[in-house]
């Protein structure tokens, strides 16, 4: 036993260490979850550099009213994407034969639906967002916000389905071009656009990723050689799927109103230069949420091709999200004064505060988002409903109160608490 004991306290060496290290990047879930961590980074990076660049070209009135605009387009582009981001990657591995079909349809209804969202949210945008009511006047930019929206459901999409066929490791390559390009064009367009070269920009890079990225999907992808007989279980038309659908729709709606709307908050209750500087906060932040979903939809991927490995799996991923994570925020906390620096002192001044608490926030949405992860493997969505619903509500009533006593801080206060209050609900109510 002793014998036993020395050798089990014997140190790795190098060679034992490296082989260790390839068996765990080796590992699917761990694969899959890196790639899209990956491309969380690097698009980071990039956002990071873009936004120094507009921060330091555009005015703080144009970063905040650009920033409402793309905030606006992913709010409306989420609600008509239908949730099929999540459900293409729960169910598109067993969909065989209909592959393209699946692919196809989802293009289409979330398409449809976004057109009707836009003419909605234009018709009506002097209610709910005055800030921008600019658009009513502008025939030219309505035209290219609904032209946008569309192509943005297609955008999201598409990342799900190359996660769905396998192929997770080719999305920080497409949006890698994506970063790359809109960036360049963010600084082609100062002085063609002054105004809107940010979301121009922006949808312009995305338009061109969209059409790349599904020519490749179509053409190469969703090929008969590629693909595997259907899965027995996979209906479209029962109503557990019925209500596996709508369950989780209303997931996705909440987190899209928690995350999309603060930005319209702000902009409505402290204006758009307030906002510019919640934006670029955020900006830096949502890098660490990016990554936990990442963390999350690879667990919803290979929890669906083995789901009696579920409970190992989600300690695997809880663990790997802790690992980069705790890090991750560390770092930020400390150099959230020096990050913000970049964009300019008044950014530093206003937002270093709100940064560390919008930082801090992604450690408990760790345990939501593999709480919710665990639930949409499952089909099982009731506590996955409850918690997001929660936290989009609680984040949504204190905002505005809360930003009209501390400033911008007040909103990074309410999202931290509601990210909070409602992990402290799931771990307490665990089974």
């Amino acid at each position: 036993m002793q014998g036993d004991d020395a050798v089990a306290r014997t140190p790795l060496g190098p060679r034992d260490a490296g082989r260790r290290l390839l068996e765990h990047v080796q590992t699917p879930l761990h694969r899959d979850g890196y790639a899209l961590a990956a491309n969380a980074a690097f698009t980071a990076a990039t956002g990071f550099v873009y936004w120094i660049v507009a921060a330091r070209t555009y005015s703080a009135h144009a970063v905040g009213v650009n920033s409402a605009l793309i905030s606006s387009m992913m709010f409306v582009a989420g609600i008509a994407s239908l949730n099929l981001p999540n459900l293409v990657v729960r169910f598109l591995p067993q969909a065989g034969s209909r592959t393209p079909w699946l692919i196809g349809w989802s293009y289409a209804a979330s398409a449809t639906v976004a057109a009707a969202a836009v003419a909605i949210f234009l018709v009506g945008v002097g209610g709910w967002a005055p800030k921008l009511s600019f658009l009513h006047s502008d025939a030219a930019l309505q035209a290219w916000f609904l032209f946008s929206t569309l192509a943005w459901c297609l955008f999201v999409i598409q990342d799900s389905v190359l996660t769905a066929l396998g192929k997770a490791i080719w999305v920080p390559i497409e949006n890698a071009v994506f970063s790359l390009l809109k960036l360049g064009l963010l600084a082609a367009l100062v002085t063609l656009v002054p105004t809107y070269g940010i979301f121009v920009s922006w949808t312009v890079a995305m338009l061109v990723s969209v059409v790349g990225v599904n020519l490749v999907i179509f053409a190469r992808l969703t090929r008969p050689a590629s693909r595997r007989p259907a899965h027995a279980d996979l209906a479209f038309r029962d109503r557990a799927f019925a209500r596996y659908f709508a369950a989780d729709y209303v997931c996705s709606i909440a987190w899209l109103s928690a995350a999309n709307l603060m930005p319209v908050i702000v902009t409505a209750v402290a204006g758009a230069t307030v906002n510019a500087y919640y934006a670029l906060a955020w900006a830096v932040s949502v890098p660490m949420y990016a990554f936990v979903a990442s963390i999350g939809t690879s667990l919803v991927l290979h929890g669906t091709n083995d789901p009696e490995s579920l409970p190992e799996l989600t300690r695997k991923a809880a663990r790997q999200g802790v690992a980069v994570l705790v890090p991750g925020v560390t770092l930020v906390l400390v150099l959230a004064g020096l990050a913000l620096s970049l964009f300019g002192e008044a950014y530093e001044r206003e937002g270093t505060t709100l940064l560390r608490l919008l930082a801090l926030g992604s450690i408990p949405y760790l345990v939501i988002a593999l709480s919710v992860s665990v639930a949409r493997v499952r089909r099982s969505m009731r506590r996955a409903v409850i918690a997001l619903a929660a936290q989009a509500m609680l984040t949504l009533s204190l905002s505005a109160p809360l930003i009209h006593a501390l400033d911008v801080t007040g909103a990074g206060v309410a999202w931290l608490a509601s990210q909070c209050v409602v992990a402290a609900g799931l771990l307490a109510t665990r089974r």
